[in-house]
């Protein structure tokens, strides 16, 4: 059944990964439409702003699933709800200090958003700092039932209920935006979501799942030895956050809100992107600190990772290069103005970037389980620096795409060289094996490549349907020579096996 619930899962994932980039094909214009450029681009400079805000859990989160996943194997009835107990207090009072805060902050607008908005700009970007404030301080205490779920696999009832905020949410929403209703409507509908899909995960933690909760003495030592687990684990959640915000804050402060507005959607794409690896990591974590737990051979972990990567790295090759082949008609269609084919430069880029990475997000997990993460944390940290101090003068020449680039060199050096050297030398994984297996796939992707740029220089697209047509030559290209070329006998497995199940007969037992 547990294997059942990864595999659904993941499908699920990604088929609402699907249907949130189908949505904003229509989402997206609309509100930029309906918002203008400038209030557009305020609401987009207060996401990273509560974004940071959000690092009041502090990284928690991975604690307690490190720690339930240790009472779990254990059988420690007692501690488990112990520590739900906890996290539920903990993660309240986080959040009135998140909604405090917030506050405060709405307060120094001049100083928060700088000085090429106007003064009407700034005063819509504190309401909405406000509003968006109280989401968020409500989310920490939610995120423990969300967590549970997890920690429990439950992944069909958690990607069903995503899904359809997913789809409920850009329903309510367009409708309004068309009926003259601005930014702050739309925050407050946010919020009205975030509420209720909140009461669901509670309803279904304490009805369906029975989770239990213990409140008596707080236990103070437990969360010492958790906050020294989870300081370095908060640190490098503050400075990823930190890294993929920095370039739209530049571009605010260098440039003013309309550099912002034609950046934003190749963040957005590159979000879409990097969500595509982390899929098929996340439904593994409960495995991979199960796997710690148990002090299970280190073969198993590096037999998991390598299998991940390689998937992860198929899929976002082939993102990449369809990127390639019709990226430029797309990004131009989905905006509806010729200025944001900058957008192709820039997502192109960003995707670069995180592509070497992302096939090793399943690291990222064994390091937090193993109590090791310590390094990558200072390493983000060394790339947020790097790519601040780089960007800078990029963004003052050539805007977006110059914040692009800077992000490019420091996401590679920190996150791919720095790290592989951590993960072999220190971890124990076989990384040299690693990037083997990923390379014997390089010559199933020479064909590939070439039809993408085939396409790109010489197919003439100009509509959503001419975007479609040629994508879906190219992945009939890409996954032909994948077959053939590329995959091993485990994924075709998969892939035969998706396909029976979807096409095919089941078979008959004698």
């Amino acid at each position: 059944m547990k294997v059942n619930q990864i595999r659904a899962g993941a499908i699920l994932s990604y088929l609402s990964m699907g249907l949130g980039i189908v949505i904003s094909l229509v989402y997206t214009p609309v509100m930029v439409d309906c918002l203008g450029s400038s209030e557009y681009a305020v609401y987009n400079l207060v996401l990273p702003i509560i974004s940071y805000l959000s690092l009041m859990s502090l990284g928690l989160g991975s604690a307690y699933v490190r720690y339930y996943s240790r009472y779990k194997v254990a059988g420690d009835k007692k501690n488990m709800a112990k520590l739900n107990g906890m996290f539920l207090v903990t993660y309240s009072v986080l959040g009135a200090a998140l909604l405090a805060l917030g506050f405060l902050l709405s307060l120094k607008g001049e100083w928060i958003f700088g000085s090429k908005l106007t003064a009407e700009e700034i005063q819509l970007g504190c309401r909405l700092l406000r509003i968006m404030s109280v989401n968020a301080a409500l989310c920490l205490p939610i995120s423990v039932f969300e967590s549970h779920v997890a920690i429990q696999e439950r992944y069909l009832f958690q990607k069903i209920l995503a899904m359809g905020k997913q789809v409920l949410n850009p329903l309510l929403m367009i409708p309004l935006l068309l009926l003259g209703y601005r930014s702050v409507t739309l925050t407050v509908v946010a919020l009205g979501f975030t509420v209720v899909s909140g009461l669901v995960n509670v309803y279904y933690c304490l009805v369906k799942l029975e989770m239990p909760f213990r409140f008596g003495r707080y236990d103070f030592r437990l969360m010492r030895e958790m906050m020294g687990f989870t300081v370095y684990v908060f640190i490098g959640i503050v400075v990823n956050n930190f890294n993929w915000a920095i370039d739209r804050l530049l571009l605010g402060w260098i440039h003013g809100t309309d550099a912002v507005t034609i950046y934003v959607p190749a963040a957005q794409l590159n979000t879409y992107f990097l969500s595509i690896a982390t899929i098929i990591s996340g439904v593994l974590i409960p495995r991979v600190n199960r796997i710690v737990a148990e002090k299970r051979p280190m073969r198993e972990l590096d037999a998991l990772f390598t299998k991940t990567g390689r998937l992860q790295f198929i899929i976002l090759s082939c993102v990449l290069w369809g990127f390639v082949a019709v990226g430029r008609p797309f990004v131009v269609l989905w905006m509806g103005a010729p200025e944001f084919s900058a957008d192709y430069t820039i997502t192109l880029i960003l995707m670069f970037a995180c592509v070497w990475s992302n096939c090793q997000t399943l690291g990222i997990e064994i390091q937090t389980a193993m109590n090791m993460h310590r390094f990558r944390s200072l390493v983000y940290a060394a790339v947020a620096v790097g790519n601040t101090l780089i960007s800078i003068p990029l963004c003052m020449r050539w805007e977006g795409v110059g914040s692009a680039i800077g992000t490019m060199i420091a996401t590679i050096v920190g996150e791919v060289f720095l790290m592989n050297w951590y993960y072999c030398k220190r971890i124990g994984l076989n990384i040299p094996a690693f990037w083997q297996h990923l390379f014997h796939l390089l010559p199933a992707m020479l064909l590939p490549a070439a039809a993408a740029l085939l396409i790109a220089v010489f197919a003439k697209i100009d509509s959503y349907l001419g975007c479609l047509l040629w994508g879906l030559v190219f992945v009939a290209v890409y996954a032909g020579s994948m077959w053939l070329f590329g995959l091993n006998r485990f994924e075709r497995g998969l892939v035969s096996g998706v396909a029976r199940k979807l096409f095919g007969k089941p078979e008959r037992r004698a």
